[in-house]
């Protein structure tokens, strides 16, 4: 897990007043939510950095569409280049840059999904509804957003450190008592969910409470899937630009991968051909197979791509169900969304 300086730590208490004012303003009636015509699912944090909410934000999609709805994802799209808003659906060709890296990554892995990428999450998700027929909107990173009202506050957690004491937060663990439920990310076993469900008890007790693991589904090379068990034995150099890359590592070891080498980068990396060069020619020297991210092979250039294989990840439930979850909210199922 990534250390944080304890300086930067105690700078950041000033995020947490901020945001505790800005929801003391809507609590309040100061400021106004604006809901939307279907029911909207937030999943979000109170700590800074990754904690899991983009495969939790795909599982719950994929619930969604399992049970007969039509889901929509609302995103910003973090540290795109564009700041036009996108819907990526039926037309795929767009850029990372125009769209950002995690909405491209959702795109690939459900292209049945409208994500609406906009930066005014109440214009994206009346987006959504009237272009795409959604009849139910994932708000990706929003528990912090409140001008978008939502009808369910999912909050993703590490289960290592449930409250976030490592790491910068943007509000204080008493904010998880707004949650209607909070997620296990990354949880090692039985014994490590339950400590955590004890620290997080008094903070929510009325939070549903269920922990995910994430499991490896696939491992690509060009345009051939294979089973993630393809790693066995195989010499690897692992390369990725995602906030908490220790997952990914623990996952490539789990699936008895021989890592040579490592080579980390700041979340949300702008890869540079140089780069992908430099790592392509290391792993060659080492005759190794170089391996990243879904969140990463989005950004690598083009004609690069292909010589570069990548792990698909899914997070699963194994305490709880993503139907517990999804339970306040999927009776709307079956209801029509206006065109």
């Amino acid at each position: 897990m990534k250390r944080w300086p304890p300086a930067l730590l105690g700078l950041l208490d000033v995020l947490e007043a901020v945001n505790a004012a800005a929801h003391a303003a809507y609590a309040r009636g100061w400021r106004k939510s604006v809901r939307a015509a279907v029911p909207v699912i937030s999943v979000g944090n109170i700590a800074m950095g990754g904690t899991g909410k983009t495969p939790l934000v795909a599982a719950l999609a994929r619930r969604l569409l399992a049970a007969g709805c039509r889901p929509a994802i609302l995103t910003r799209g973090y540290r795109r280049r564009e700041k036009a808003p996108v819907l990526l659906w039926r037309d795929r060709a767009t850029s990372w840059e125009q769209a950002g890296d995690e909405p491209l990554l959702l795109a690939r892995e459900l292209p049945e999904v409208p994500i609406a990428v906009d930066p005014d999450r109440v214009r994206g998700a009346a987006t959504a509804v009237r272009e795409a027929g959604a009849t139910h909107l994932l708000l990706d990173d929003g528990f912090q957003h409140w001008r978008l009202a939502r009808d369910l506050d999912i909050v993703v957690v590490e289960a290592s450190d449930p409250l976030g004491a490592t790491r910068p937060r943007r509000e204080h663990p008493d904010a998880l008592a707004r949650a209607d439920a909070i997620v296990l990310s990354r949880t090692a076993d039985r014994t490590e969910a339950m400590a955590a469900f004890a620290v997080l008890g008094p903070c929510a007790p009325e939070a549903r409470l269920v922990a995910t693991r994430l499991a490896a589904v696939g491992l690509h090379r060009g345009d051939r899937r294979e089973p993630p068990e393809a790693l066995r034995g195989e010499r690897v150099l692992a390369m990725a630009g995602i906030a908490s890359p220790e997952g990914f590592i623990h996952s490539l070891g789990d699936l008895g991968a021989d890592i040579v080498e490592m080579k980390f980068f700041s979340d949300h990396h702008r890869y540079s051909r140089r780069e992908v060069e430099a790592m392509l020619a290391a792993a060659a020297a080492e005759r190794a197979l170089l391996v990243t991210t879904a969140k990463d092979v989005v950004k690598l250039p083009a004609d690069l791509r292909a010589r570069v294989a990548w792990l698909a990840v899914e997070a699963v439930p194994f305490i709880g169900s993503f139907d517990e979850l999804l339970a306040p909210v999927l009776h709307a199922a079956t209801v029509e969304s206006p065109r």
